[in-house]
């Protein structure tokens, strides 16, 4: 609340669980103290209709009137649930976020936005975003002057107040002390919900690294009352010390606010975060926190996840993403799959080699992966192109020494990835440029190249691939001569098997399909591959979800390959293709061409 007043201070945004008198504090205290410290205007929005009415009627005009310092300025014809002004030229606006009509009024000096988490905030209009919106109506005041005031419990990772946070200059955490060894530290569940934070660990105010404590009792999810009433404790990150109920709320009372990072000085967006565990009311007692944890895993399955959330949302404060946590998920894993192969060129073991193409506005991303008929498979060359004719040289021109055979291996099978998006060039999407490449590209250049695309949802059962019904138009209605037939792919399922069968190749594992990396394969690869987490959607399902900021398009590169070579594929899979030497033991006795059985000519 002081910073709310602070002039060096231009928005204090505050994330903290449900009930836990985020209003009071920062809607209907800081409202009264401008109306009656210093009278402004002030814009205070809520998420909806309803509630902004019964934060006017039912809680501000109650607190001039009852207030003995605030009842001076209460004018009973000048209080209604859309406006408040006061003798003294103070004035509140009413609003809520649905409405773009009550957001974009009159210009004003402070503007407060509560539960900016809540649906109202993010209703689709032709508009720019509701935060854009309010704080605009600031933009007449200098700065210093104005002030811009977030509060909400989270929701999703990429919700608004998580965003918030995340953009402000300063996040501060209460740190209190740990009644045995002294380490001031910030209160978490656990290690798995520390949102913010890099390795599991906490800068502390001697800006050197600690460990996160957490709650802790006996019985685990299957814990009975007694176990959790006698054992509920909060362990200490440093000694590992447990405390009870009564010592953590006595330290919480000797906490202090440090930042995440070190202060530079001059930080103008503030934010803090709290979460229940800090609470000396009965709903911050472990022993309640924990029951309520416990009481969730005995939901049916179906309950679980919306329970969940609810938890982790309005209890810890936590926004909710639910990502599995995979073993080795890291990009020292990833390099692991290296093996003594120079790049660019095919082992000995290799058949054939298969190549994707990811489509991008100005230019193309590639992986080309040599496999055995056993799907054990080496990534031999990854990188970026620039133009269509980069792309038919890599595909229709490019040989690679194969250690197996005196000739040189040539791409077997290629697929280019067909997704939307604006394109180079003026109403050309990217999609169509890839339509159009592909009716002149597709066959007769010795590779077959086919268009693919991702699917939105994962196919029943074990189902990787399916071959689409043929169409003869392009997206802008233009007819496409010859017409063009997709392959639709289940990401889902082959970004999980892409990760399985890295991590066989991490642990060389050799009879579990390993997918092996050539030796100057590089972080830059790594981080594409990590670009993406498996996460529990609200249907209890899993997903691949990238990661904000994070580019995907190896990851999409190699899922691709992979799907060439399955059995699945077309025409069969790699494991049709006889080894090289037996191929070529063949054509010099026959002096003919050699195709595999069940692989067709044009494959």
């Amino acid at each position: 609340m002081n910073r709310c007043a602070d002039p060096m201070v231009d928005q204090q945004v505050l994330c903290a669980p449900a009930q836990i008198g985020k209003t009071v504090a920062l809607v209907e205290n800081v409202a009264g103290y401008y109306l009656h410290q210093d009278p402004s205007s002030v814009m205070v929005v809520l998420a909806d209709e309803d509630t902004s009415k019964f934060v006017s009627s039912d809680k501000l005009t109650p607190m001039f009137k009852d207030s003995s310092a605030l009842s001076d300025l209460y004018r009973k014809k000048f209080f209604t649930n859309k406006t408040i002004d006061t003798p003294n030229g103070g004035h509140i606006d009413f609003a809520w976020a649905s409405s773009v009509a009550k957001i974009a009024t009159r210009p004003e000096r402070i503007v407060i936005g509560d539960e900016v988490n809540k649906p109202g905030y993010n209703v689709a209009s032709e508009e720019a975003s509701r935060l854009t919106l309010i704080t605009e109506r600031t933009k007449s005041y200098s700065t210093g002057y104005f002030k811009h005031i977030f509060l909400s419990t989270p929701t999703i990772d990429t919700g608004n107040i998580t965003m918030l946070m995340e953009t402000s200059d300063i996040i501060l955490d209460w740190h209190v002390p740990c009644p045995y060894c002294g380490v001031k530290q910030p209160l978490r569940w656990s290690k798995e919900h520390i949102h913010g934070f890099e390795d599991g660990m906490y800068r502390g105010k001697d800006n050197k690294q600690y460990k996160f404590g957490r709650v802790v009792w006996e019985g685990g999810r299957d814990a009975t009352k007694r176990q959790i009433k006698e054992t509920a404790r909060y362990q200490c990150g440093t000694c590992e010390k447990l405390w009870t109920s009564i010592q953590k709320n006595n330290a919480v009372s000797e906490g202090e606010e440090v930042p995440r990072s070190p202060s530079v000085g001059d930080e103008r967006k503030w934010a803090n975060h709290i979460n229940r565990i800090y609470s000396k009311m009965d709903s911050g007692k472990l022993e309640n926190l924990i029951s309520e944890w416990v009481d969730i895993f005995k939901l049916p399955k179906e309950k679980q996840v919306g329970a969940l959330q609810g938890f982790i949302n309005s209890t810890l404060a936590e926004p909710f993403s639910m990502v599995k946590k995979l073993e080795n998920h890291t990009e020292t894993h990833v390099l692991k799959a290296k093996v003594d192969l120079k790049p660019q060129t095919v082992p000995e073991e290799a058949v054939a080699l298969t190549c994707f193409v990811d489509c991008q506005k100005y230019d193309f991303w590639f992986a080309v992966r040599a496999f055995a008929p056993d799907f054990t498979s080496w990534l031999v060359h990854y990188g970026r192109l620039s133009t269509w004719s980069d792309v038919e040289n890599l595909l229709f021109k490019t040989e690679y020494p194969h250690a197996g055979s005196v000739k040189p291996m040539k791409i077997w099978r290629a697929a280019i990835d067909t997704g939307g998006g604006e394109g180079k060039y003026e109403n050309v999407t990217m999609t169509e440029a890839a339509y159009q490449w592909l009716r002149k590209n597709q066959r007769g250049k010795g590779c077959r190249v086919w268009g693919t695309k991702g699917s939105s949802k994962s196919f029943p059962g074990a189902e990787l691939i399916r071959v689409g019904k043929p169409f003869d138009k392009l997206p802008s209605g233009k007819a496409m001569d010859g017409g063009l037939q997709l392959i639709h792919l289940d990401t889902f399922k082959l970004k999980t098997m892409f990760h399985v069968r890295m991590g066989s190749a991490a642990k060389d594992k050799q009879d579990e399909r390993p997918a092996y990396l050539h030796k100057d394969v590089g972080v830059d690869y790594a981080k594409q591959i990590l670009a993406e987490e498996l996460k529990v959607n609200d249907k209890n399902e899993e997903e691949w979800c990238q990661i904000s900021g994070r580019a995907n398009h190896l990851l999409d590169c190699e899922i691709g390959c992979m799907a060439l070579a399955d059995p699945e594929w077309p025409g069969g899979g790699i494991n049709l293709i006889r080894p090289v030497a037996e191929r070529e033991a063949v054509a010099a006795t026959s002096g003919r061409r050699v195709i595999s059985k069940g692989v067709r000519a044009h494959d």
